[in-house]
């Protein structure tokens, strides 16, 4: 009688073991050290092994890299972020605080006036002189610090609780360095 049951059980356990042995093998590869995934992914790109060459065209190593581009504090600011957002991709916090400074007359020409002392002072520098970094990144940087101190205390201390949480959360998201940047280009 156990002949006629069917057999459509042993399918599906069979099809329940397979999965298995994939979740427990991905499991498996997921907690290796990076030189035995990397190990794992070339072989998936090629299984014979027989190839040396590049993963990718013109690359100087066979396997891609991560990390950070050597000396990207010494490229002008700027440059990379012209080519890709416009003022109009302001996050909102940054886009508000952009207008507060640049529509408001006085805030402007206090700002413009501290852009160009940061500018300044960036210039006589000892990391410009040895080319760590470029005068207008050193001028942006330090003039968003002192933008984000003095406004962030301005309008956050005249509120008090939940509604100035609110306020230095809104001030975290606001993209400093793009503010200084405009500043300086002006």
């Amino acid at each position: 009688m156990a002949g006629k049951s069917g057999g459509s059980w042993k399918v599906a356990y069979a099809d329940f073991v397979t999965a298995m042995m994939a979740f427990f093998l991905v499991m498996w590869i997921g907690a290796q050290d990076t030189k035995t995934k990397q190990a794992v992914a070339n072989y998936f790109v090629d299984p014979s092994g027989a190839s040396k060459k590049p993963s990718e065209a013109g690359a100087i190593f066979e396997t891609r890299a991560h990390g950070s581009v050597p000396k990207d504090q010494s490229v002008e600011m700027g440059k990379g972020r012209l080519g890709h957002t416009t003022r109009d991709n302001f996050s909102p916090a940054t886009k508000s605080v952009s207008e507060h400074v640049l529509k408001d007359e006085a805030q402007k020409k206090r700002w413009k006036a501290e852009a160009a002392k940061q500018l300044d002072a960036a210039n006589r520098s000892e990391d410009v002189k040895e080319k760590k970094i470029g005068p207008q990144a050193l001028a942006a940087k330090t003039l968003a610090k002192q933008m984000q101190a003095e406004i962030t205390k301005a309008v956050a201390s005249d509120t008090k609780g939940l509604y100035q949480d609110l306020l230095y959360g809104s001030f975290a998201e606001v993209n400093w360095v793009e503010i200084a940047e405009d500043l300086l280009r002006e």
